[in-house]
């Protein structure tokens, strides 16, 4: 079965539409057909931003066969470097794993925090 996690993800609307592009470059150059952006369990819209992620999905970053991880990992990247902020968040299975990365770039005016107690708050976001 592997080892779970739950993941979030906030970013304007226009760092979204970059990240999906960088994704579906990304994944076409490896030949590679399942896009996470195309699957997501979450997506709340707001005015300026997109709230967005999965629930009990594998994500192992940097291993093979999991290419649409690094696609979305490698395009926060991108989109920060494009200057577009962002904020991620993920929940493994166990109790104290958990992981954020967050950027505020340059092109943003201001991003909400993704809100955690334990499980996510989707409705909190907007």
């Amino acid at each position: 079965m592997g080892y779970r996690s739950d993941v979030r993800v906030i970013t304007s609307k226009k760092g979204f539409k970059e990240l999906t592009n960088f994704t579906r470059k990304f994944l076409k150059e490896r030949n590679f057909k399942y896009n996470l952006l195309d699957r997501l369990d979450v997506k709340i819209e707001g005015e300026q931003e997109i709230y967005f992620g999965w629930n009990y999905l594998k994500w192992y970053d940097g291993f093979e066969g999991y290419e649409d991880v690094t696609a979305i990992v490698k395009g926060l990247d991108h989109i920060n470097e494009e200057g577009y902020g962002y904020r991620f968040s993920r929940l493994g299975e166990d109790y104290d794993d958990y992981e954020e990365r967050y950027d505020d770039g340059n092109n943003e005016d201001w991003l909400d925090w993704i809100s955690i107690n334990r499980e996510f708050d989707d409705g909190e976001v907007m």
